[in-house]
């Protein structure tokens, strides 16, 4: 795939989670990898909505040093997704957004229960213990929950969002969307039964 291809799904599917609502300001950030060593980010302080081909930034995932692009920096999370790729070599794109639904539950530091067919298919989400956006503390906590949990395509992470790893950037987006249907869906069959209602697994 070419470098031209992933910059016009990266913001495609940039723009297409802030227009469906699964991030909203300037939250959120997305990134694609390119080579072995190198992914494009999205840009720190602006919208998803507003991602363009020329507001991606080119850096190494290995040194984290980055090509300059006029007057803008990668997302202050461009740590958690360079060490993602470099440690996952099945994910090609991560996505990280804070859907109203599956964050509430992050919120409230619980899992997001896991209540239909479809969830019952996936795989474990670890929770990553709070940290603040952007730091080193928070960077050591989602690398030890990708260590902890190497089959894993979602993280939880408490009172912040969700961190979503896709082979391509359409998964990622994917994941993404399907993650904050089954929380939406669980919040409602709490309200509707409550809290103590346990799904019977098939």
């Amino acid at each position: 795939m070419t470098n031209k291809i992933i910059t016009d799904q990266l913001v495609h599917y940039a723009k297409r989670a802030y227009n469906r609502g699964l991030v909203g300001g300037t939250g959120g950030n997305f990134s694609a990898r390119t080579g072995d060593q190198r992914m494009l980010i999205t840009a720190s302080g602006l919208s998803l909505g507003d991602t363009s081909s020329d507001n991606l930034i080119d850096m190494d995932i290995t040194s984290y040093q980055w090509k300059p692009n006029e007057d803008y920096v990668p997302s202050k999370e461009y740590l958690f997704h360079a060490d993602i790729l470099r440690l996952r070599s099945d994910v090609d794109a991560v996505l990280h957004i804070h859907p109203p639904y599956a964050t509430a539950y992050a919120v409230l530091k619980r899992d997001i229960p896991m209540v239909t067919d479809a969830a019952f298919k996936q795989p474990p989400t670890p929770r990553v213990p709070f940290a603040p956006s952007g730091t080193e503390e928070l960077q050591k906590n989602v690398v030890q929950a990708i260590e902890n949990h190497p089959d894993c395509k979602v993280v939880l992470l408490e009172q912040h969002g969700i961190i979503c790893l896709g082979s391509t950037i359409r998964w990622a987006y994917d994941i993404a969307d399907m993650t904050e249907e089954l929380a939406r869906i669980a919040w409602l069959q709490e309200m509707l039964c409550g809290s103590s209602f346990k799904p019977l697994r098939p």
